[in-house]
C-alpha cells in the first residue's frame, strides 16, 4: 500500500475530535471490537462513550495513524494545522462550509485546509470518511454496522457519503474491505485511494460512485494499473446533465464530466459502468468471489420456467451467450434427469424434492452437481442459479432447497469457472446461506434484475481487459485546464488552410470579393458553391450565407447579390464583403462531423459522427480522448456503421488530421468542428466546411 496513505487506511489507532458528532463512530469501532488504540480530544469533557478525552492534539500519547475532525470548519483547519504538525498519518474532515458551496469565502477556506494539512493525507472536507472492515476500524462521521472482513474483499470509493451509509449499513454478507468517501477531494483523490487499496492484495474489485473529475490522467492510470493487477474497476455515474451538475456541486466540488466524453475515459481505461447502486453492490460480489469470467458464455439454472423466459430474453439484449451442453453431456443428462427436464439453457431443473429409487431429486446434492457439471463443462465462462429460498421456519422450510444448492460448491470446483446463487427476489436468499456460499467460492447474488446485470458487467469487463492487455498503452491525456481566454473564430478559408496543413482534404476554393466571386468561379470549375466569408458568423446557412450548386457566372452573380441582402437582414445584419468559391464535392455517398472539445480534467476529446445541417438533431456520435489509442477510431468507425464504406480509409486520414491539429494547438483550442466531411461512392472524405475557435 502506498506509504503514505498504508498508515491511515490500516490504522493501529484512531483520534476522535469533537463533540457529541464524534459518539456514534466511537460506538461503531468499538462494537466492531477493534484491537487499535481509540483516543478523543475535546478540551471540555473528561470522557465520550466511555473514552477519556484529552485536552488537546499535542496532549495524545503518541501521533494518531488516522483522525477524525468533527468541527466547524474554522475551528477543522486548525484542528488539521495541529495533527499535520504532530505527525498523525492521515485526518478526516466532516465538515462541509468548502468549496463545494461554490463561492469565494469557500474556495478560500478550503485552500487554507489543504495548506494546513500539507503533506498529510487527508480526506474531505464535506465527507464521511472511511471504514475499514478487516480491522474494524471506523474514521467516520457516525454511528455504523461494521461487518468484519478476512478476505478476499471488495473496495467501495465514493463522491457520496450517503450512498456508503445505506450500502454498510443495509446489506449483509457483502464481502467489503473498504468503504471510503471523498468529498471535496482538497487531499487525498479518488486516484489515490484506488492506488492504495490496490496494495491490499484481499482487494479483488473495486467500485466507485463518481460525479466529477479533477485530474483525468492520475485517476485514469490508476484505473489502468488495476486493470495490470487484474483488479476490475466498476463505475456508478452521477451528475450527468445540467441539473445533475448543479446537485453534484454540493457533493463534491470536482468538474462534472459530460456523458461521451465520460464513456470515452472508461474505454480508454477499461472501467466498465452499471446502472444502480445495487447492481454495483451485486457486481462487486461476483466480481470478488468469483473472479472476471474469460468468456461471453453463461449457462443459467433455475426451477423456473417462468423466470428463465425472462432470463433468456435479457440476455439478448446484452452481451450474454447462452451455449448448449455438449452433445454428450447433453445424451448424459437426458439418462440422468426426469423425462419432464427439457434440455435447454436456461435450464428448467424440473426435479422432485425427494425420491425413493435415489434418482437425481434436491435432497441428492451429489446428483444435482453431477448434473450441473455436465450442463456448463466446455460450453461456459459462468454459471448462475437462480432461485428464491423461503424464510427460515420453525418447520425447517428452507433446508431442502438449500441441500441442492450445496451442489453448487461441488460445481465451482469441478468446472473452475465462476458460479453464482442468485435470488430471484432481493430479499432470496438467507444472510447466513449467504455468508456460508461466499466462503466456499460461489458468489451469493440478490435479485434478478442485478444478477443479470452483473453477469454482463463481468463480460463486458473480460472483453476491456483482452483489449487494453492487448494494446499498446496510450499516450498520457492532454493537457486540459480552463478554456482559453479571449476566444476567437477563424474565417472558413483560414480554417481550412490550417486542418489541410495537416492533411484534411479539402475542395479547390478561391476567396473573392462578391464582384469578382463569378471569375474565381471560372478559374475553380463548376459547379461551385459560395459562402459568406466572416469570422464572426458561425452558422452561415441559418443567416443565408450559401449559395450551392451554381452551374455558370450567372448564377453565381445573383447568388452574390440575393445573398448580400439575406445575410444583411440576418441577425442584426452583416455586410458581405468576401465570400469563399469553392467547387461542389461530386459523388457524396453520406456525410460526418468530425470534432474537438475541451474538459478541464480529460483534456481534448475528439468526437466522430453522422454530420450535415441535421447533426445535432440526429444526435448519433462517438467519442474518444486524446491522443487517440489504438483501435479507437475503428472502434468508433464500427459504432457508426461507417466501417466498411468505400471512405473509410479517408475518414480515418481526415480524424487524424484533426485530432493532429488539436494536439499542436493545445493551449489554445476552444472548440473545432469539421461538418460536414463528404464521403463519396469512389472513396473520398473531403472537408466542405470547417470551425475553428482558438483563445489566447
Amino acid at each position: 500500500m502506498k506509504t503514505e496513505l498504508s498508515r491511515f487506511l490500516r490504522p493501529k489507532s484512531v483520534a476522535y475530535i469533537g463533540g457529541a458528532q464524534i459518539a456514534g463512530p466511537i460506538r461503531a469501532t468499538k462494537r466492531a471490537c477493534y484491537d487499535g488504540a481509540i483516543w478523543v480530544v475535546n478540551p471540555s469533557r473528561d470522557e465520550i462513550e466511555g473514552v477519556r478525552c484529552f485536552k488537546s492534539v499535542a496532549d495524545l500519547p503518541l501521533p494518531p495513524d488516522a483522525a477524525v475532525v468533527g468541527l466547524s470548519p474554522e475551528r477543522a483547519i486548525t484542528a488539521v494545522a495541529e495533527l499535520a504538525a504532530a505527525g498523525a498519518g492521515g485526518a478526516v474532515v466532516m465538515s462541509s462550509g468548502f468549496a463545494e458551496l461554490g463561492t469565494d469565502v469557500g474556495r478560500e477556506r478550503q485552500a487554507r485546509l489543504k495548506a494546513a494539512a500539507g503533506a498529510m493525507p487527508l480526506l474531505g472536507p464535506n465527507c464521511m470518511g472511511m471504514i475499514n472492515q478487516f480491522s474494524g476500524a471506523a474514521a467516520w462521521g457516525d454511528d455504523n454496522h461494521i461487518e468484519r472482513q478476512d478476505g478476499p474483499a471488495a473496495a467501495i470509493i465514493s463522491q457520496s457519503g450517503a450512498l456508503l451509509i445505506g450500502m454498510t449499513n443495509v446489506e449483509q454478507a457483502f464481502p467489503l474491505g473498504y468503504a471510503v468517501s471523498l468529498g471535496n477531494q482538497s487531499v487525498t483523490t479518488m486516484a489515490d485511494i484506488v492506488d492504495a487499496v490496490l496494495e491490499d492484495d484481499r482487494i479483488r474489485a473495486i467500485g466507485l460512485y463518481i460525479e466529477g473529475v479533477d485530474d483525468g490522467e492520475a485517476f485514469g492510470q490508476a484505473c489502468r494499473r488495476a486493470l495490470t493487477k487484474g483488479v476490475p474497476v466498476i463505475a456508478l455515474k452521477g451528475g450527468d446533465g445540467a441539473e445533475g451538475s448543479k446537485v453534484s456541486l454540493s457533493h463534491t466540488a470536482s468538474m462534472v464530466v459530460e456523458r461521451d466524453i465520460w464513456e470515452a475515459f472508461c474505454a480508454r481505461f477499461g472501467i466498465v459502468e452499471v446502472g444502480s447502486p445495487k447492481a454495483l453492490v451485486e457486481t462487486l460480489k461476483l466480481l470478488t468471489i468469483g473472479g472476471i469470467p474469460e468468456g461471453n458464455r453463461v449457462s443459467i439454472v433455475s426451477y423456473s420456467g417462468g423466470l428463465n423466459g425472462l432470463a433468456a430474453t435479457r440476455a439478448n439484449k446484452t452481451g450474454i451467450a447462452l451455449p448448449m451442453p455438449t452433445a454428450a453431456n447433453a445424451e448424459f443428462l437426458s439418462g440422468l434427469l426426469p423425462e419432464t427436464v427439457a434440455i435447454n439453457n436456461p435450464l428448467d431443473l424440473n426435479i422432485p424434492f425427494s425420491a425413493s429409487d435415489g434418482s437425481v431429486s434436491m435432497k441428492n446434492t451429489a446428483g444435482v452437481a453431477d448434473a450441473l457439471t455436465a450442463f456448463g463443462d466446455d460450453v461456459c465462462d459462468q454459471m448462475v442459479f437462480f432461485i428464491d429460498v423461503p424464510r427460515p421456519g420453525a418447520d425447517g422450510l428452507d433446508r431442502v432447497w438449500c441441500d441442492s444448492l450445496e451442489a453448487l460448491i461441488a460445481v465451482r470446483r469441478k468446472l473452475g469457472v465462476p458460479v453464482s446463487v442468485a435470488g430471484i427476489m432481493p430479499e432470496g436468499l438467507p444472510v447466513e446461506f449467504r455468508r456460508h456460499m461466499h466462503a466456499n467460492g460461489v458468489a451469493a447474488l440478490l435479485g434478478y434484475a442485478e444478477t443479470m446485470e452483473a453477469l454482463d458487467v463481468g463480460i463486458r469487463l473480460a472483453e476491456a481487459h483482452r483489449q487494453l492487455a492487448d494494446a499498446t498503452p496510450p499516450e498520457p491525456l492532454l493537457r486540459g485546464g480552463n478554456e482559453p481566454s479571449a476566444p476567437a473564430m477563424l474565417n472558413e478559408a483560414a480554417c481550412k488552410r490550417a486542418l489541410a496543413a495537416f492533411g484534411l482534404e479539402v475542395p479547390p476554393f478561391e476567396i473573392a470579393e462578391p464582384a469578382a466571386a463569378a471569375a474565381a468561379a471560372g478559374r475553380i470549375g463548376f459547379p461551385v458553391a459560395v459562402k459568406v466569408l466572416s469570422s464572426t458568423i458561425a452558422h452561415k446557412a441559418r443567416v443565408g450565407g450559401v449559395a450551392l450548386n451554381l452551374n455558370d457566372a450567372a448564377d453565381v452573380q445573383t447568388a452574390c447579390a440575393a445573398m448580400a441582402k439575406r445575410v444583411a437582414g440576418a441577425d442584426g445584419g452583416h455586410v458581405v464583403e468576401q465570400v469563399l468559391v469553392e467547387r461542389m464535392i461530386a459523388g457524396s455517398d453520406g456525410e460526418m462531423i468530425v470534432g474537438v472539445k475541451r474538459h478541464p480534467a480529460m483534456g481534448l476529446a475528439l468526437m466522430v459522427g453522422r454530420g450535415g445541417s441535421r447533426a445535432e438533431e440526429m444526435a448519433r456520435f462517438e467519442t474518444t480522448l486524446l491522443p487517440l489509442a489504438e483501435g479507437a477510431l475503428g472502434a468508433m468507425f464500427a459504432r457508426l456503421g461507417v466501417a466498411e464504406h468505400p471512405a473509410a480509409a479517408k475518414l480515418d486520414k481526415a480524424c487524424r488530421a484533426v485530432a493532429a491539429y488539436a494536439e499542436a494547438n493545445r493551449d489554445r483550442l476552444v472548440t473545432l468542428d469539421v461538418n460536414p466531411v463528404m464521403l463519396t461512392a469512389s472513396g473520398g472524405a473531403i472537408a466542405a466546411d470547417a470551425l475553428i475557435v482558438l483563445g489566447g
